[in-house]
């Protein structure tokens, strides 16, 4: 692809909530060789910027170059290749807004909320309703669709259950070529994960999509109104949910 054309493409970014194979999706474009992956980018600026919104894993001083502005000056730089982001929405929580939605070609990842919430729990018990996700990942949706566009929506149970399908259809609204080769990959460790390391292990060590976090799991009782929140905010998005070619939504 030609520099000027490469620089002209809006990067394209998964957006997600936490636990919803989002990593093992980001995998598929790790092993590409058409695009440059960046993995969470806007994490330090919720985390470890001046501006954060949690100080949960801030260590030290806050990083002056986390801030908001900066982050997304890198992300937006001129490269060889097209970017590839994924990224959590609640992440961008203070900076949403239709002007900074607009940089990007955004795309969505969600998942049942009870199997996520339970996931989310295991790893990290102390999770605040924000960082469960799923509100801001859909008023993040809302300014991307609007004036009647229809940014593709994707959920994992059926990226789970037909990889090559959700994948070629994914690929297809975003407007870049199918990789069917990206769909399975050698276990081993990362580069672009390793800020986060010690939470995408699954994904590191598995082999494909459709064997990454499948153990079971049942939500804690004090978590089922967290759940009753998130449940419509799912299904408002999964109604609008991403099919493969000839495939009727079930």
């Amino acid at each position: 692809m030609p520099a000027d054309s490469v620089n002209a493409r809006k990067p394209v970014v998964l957006w997600a909530v936490p636990r919803s194979r989002s990593t093992a999706f980001e995998r598929t474009f790790v092993e590409r060789d058409d695009f440059e992956v960046l993995h969470e980018p806007f994490s330090a600026t919720y985390y470890h910027s001046p501006e954060r919104r949690s100080e949960r894993f801030l260590d030290g001083e806050p990083d002056e170059d986390a801030r908001a502005g900066q982050v997304l000056a890198e992300v937006l730089r001129p490269r060889d290749r097209p970017v590839f982001i994924k990224d959590m929405a609640y992440h961008v929580a203070a900076f949403m807004d239709a002007d900074f939605v607009g940089r990007f070609t955004n795309s969505f990842l969600i998942r049942e909320p009870r199997k996520a919430l339970a996931s989310l729990h295991a790893k990290h018990p102390t999770f605040t309703f924000e960082e469960a996700g799923y509100e801001q990942l859909a008023r993040l949706y809302d300014h991307a669709a609007r004036d009647g566009a229809s940014p593709p929506v994707v959920d994992a149970g059926d990226l789970v259950r037909d990889p090559d399908g959700i994948m070629r259809a994914y690929c297809a609204a975003v407007g870049i070529p199918f990789v069917a080769q990206a769909l399975s990959w050698r276990p081993q460790k990362v580069p672009e994960f390793s800020a986060w390391d010690s939470w995408h292990a699954e994904a590191q060590h598995s082999s494909g999509i459709g064997d990454v976090d499948g153990e079971q799991r049942t939500l804690p009782a004090h978590l089922e109104q967290v759940y009753q929140r998130c449940l419509p905010h799912y299904e408002r998005l999964r109604a609008a949910r991403l099919m493969p070619a000839g495939a009727t939504p079930g």
